[in-house]
């Protein structure tokens, strides 16, 4: 089977311009597989617990109405919490490489996901998730109606580039690390922009990088105080100082 993709260019507010590949409704449809199994087994365990409550004498209603509660939580918060405390996935989106960002490529929060998620009723009109469908499929970034009104979209993460494997290359030195100042803050717009520029430098020549990084990385120095030869390396020292890297 062929799982519809496309690619969204996305201008970050600093003037770099990132690619994003947005899944298509094949592999969201394999991941939210994944995740109803996932949500029938977690359902399927507490049936078989509260059945053990409800063979107490008296307590038979609570069992009953714990099961409702933990439906209810299931049904409406597992996908926020879970895009939540996992940066945008859930164990589907993990699996299959995806991840919940916002529409202009930066991280997303709780209420963009909480958002999306309780709209998702809205997609599975008039049945069989009909609605959700033709909606994505007439939207150049494939969203669904959820995604349109919290202003997200899922994008298509290859294993070698996820976040959380950023690498500063060439490490930082100790000469480095001691000229850096003691702390710098970035902002999550800048996290995310340092990010994208880092996971796709191979890509890029020494040129385009410096390039690029010329965008953000003269208002980061005089902002943080961090000072290097190169613009490229500001953004990387600033990073890792940041995000506690400078340190591993």
């Amino acid at each position: 089977m062929e799982l519809l993709d496309t690619t969204a260019i996305v201008d970050t507010p600093e003037r770099v311009r990132f690619r994003h590949r947005v899944a298509g409704p094949g592999r969201r449809g394999l991941a939210w597989g994944l995740d109803a199994v996932f949500f029938v087994a977690i359902l399927w365990v507490l049936a078989v617990a509260l059945s053990l409550v409800q063979a107490i004498p008296g307590v038979g209603s609570v069992g009953q109405g714990l099961f409702l509660l933990a439906l209810f939580f299931m049904q409406w918060g597992y996908g926020a919490l879970s895009e939540t405390l996992f940066a945008g996935r859930t164990l589907g989106k993990w699996a299959f490489g995806l991840r919940v960002v916002r529409d202009d490529g930066g991280p997303a929060s709780f209420p963009d996901y909480m958002m999306r998620n309780l709209l998702r009723t809205a997609d599975w009109l008039p049945f069989g998730f009909g609605l959700g469908l033709a909606v994505m499929l007439a939207d150049r970034r494939l969203r669904r109606i959820g995604d349109l009104v919290a202003g997200t979209i899922v994008v298509v993460e290859e294993r070698a580039t996820r976040i959380g494997r950023v690498a500063i290359d060439p490490p930082v030195t100790e000469t480095e690390r001691q000229s850096l100042p003691p702390k710098v803050v970035l902002t999550k717009d800048e996290v995310a922009t340092i990010e994208a520029f880092l996971q796709r430098r191979r890509e890029l020549s020494g040129e385009r990088a410096e390039e690029l990084a010329a965008y953000l990385g003269p208002k980061l120095s005089e902002r943080t105080g961090v000072v290097a030869p190169t613009w490229e390396r500001v953004l990387q020292l600033a990073y890792a100082r940041a995000t506690g890297k400078d340190r591993t």
